[in-house]
């Protein structure tokens, strides 16, 4: 998902879409806590709907991604935390996976951005 909104300066809000399910809009809400260029970037991650059950359930989480160098280039550490079981578990799957696949992509993806 592409942010629509996003800026790495703490207080930012913005946006991802994704598809909708039931009372949920399928609209995640972020807001920048932490941002330390070359550093750190720390974001709230907020979607779902309280009346919800699975997929589109009331998620409040963090992300965390956080830079450090090694003789090899730069590790890159994400961390994304504060489910709660077992409302979240369909959100813990699917972001699960969707943060696999970001993962392999981001040599790729920090390429682009040089």
């Amino acid at each position: 998902m592409k942010p629509t909104g996003f800026a790495p300066a703490v207080g930012t809000q913005f946006t991802f879409q994704t598809a909708p399910a039931g009372e949920w809009d399928g609209i995640v809400r972020c807001q920048v806590l932490e941002a330390i260029p070359n550093e750190r970037l720390v974001y709230s991650w907020k979607s779902g709907h309280p009346g919800n059950v699975g997929y589109g359930s009331s998620l409040d989480t963090k992300v965390s991604f956080t830079l450090a160098k090694v003789a090899e280039g730069t590790r890159v550490r994400l961390v994304h935390s504060g489910f709660v079981l077992p409302t979240n578990a369909t959100a813990i799957k699917n972001l699960g996976e969707g943060w696999t696949r970001c993962a392999r992509d981001i040599e790729t993806i920090a390429g682009e951005q040089r």
